[in-house]
């Protein structure tokens, strides 16, 4: 596998499918959060989940692949919306990080001093763990605390969603799990 789709998307799936029966025992205040990126509003979602080498791009790929999570998180959402746990995605905003600064040295540069620290990175997340449930929308992406577009306007990103339920047997398939019941 693609270290980038094995980590976000493979890992993510696998894992949290694993161990819902705990989260469920954990259920009312049971809760997965997943960190994905703005980088996601460049890319649809796309059932070509891994790049032959000759056309990888790594930035695409990981844009790509948060993509898939925030769909992922809204899939969760709607399938396990009786169990009592709740399911949400975040941006964490442009943080000062090595991967930002390698993958996007322009962006790095131009925002040099105004990126956020990774404490300001991770406010919306535990912000997301530590709020009264009834005070969130299951399935919804989060940005600086509040709900957050998953689409730009003209991104030609919004209907792409709607292949969630062949990506999510793709993702079986490649992970060696069965058949998603």
């Amino acid at each position: 596998l693609e270290l980038n789709f094995a980590v976000n998307v493979a890992a993510t799936y696998t894992l949290t499918e694993l161990v819902m029966p705990l989260l469920e025992k954990a259920a009312p205040d049971a809760r997965v959060i997943t960190v994905a990126s703005g980088g996601m509003y460049t890319e649809p979602l796309n059932t070509n989940l891994q790049y032959s080498e000759s056309e990888f791009d790594g930035t695409k790929q990981y844009a790509r692949n948060k993509r898939v999570q925030v769909a992922l998180t809204e899939w969760w959402a709607e399938k396990y919306s009786n169990k009592g746990v709740g399911f949400y995605s975040m941006h964490p905003g442009w943080a000062d990080t090595p991967g930002v600064s390698k993958s996007l040295p322009v962006l790095s540069e131009k925002l040099s001093g105004n990126l956020r620290s990774n404490e300001e990175g991770a406010d919306t997340v535990v912000w997301l763990g530590l709020q009264p449930k009834e005070k969130l929308v299951p399935g919804t992406f989060y940005f600086d605390r509040a709900e957050a577009q998953k689409h730009l306007k003209f991104a030609g990103t919004a209907a792409s969603h709607e292949k969630i339920g062949s990506i999510v047997d793709s993702i079986r398939s490649i992970c060696n799990l069965p058949a998603n019941p």
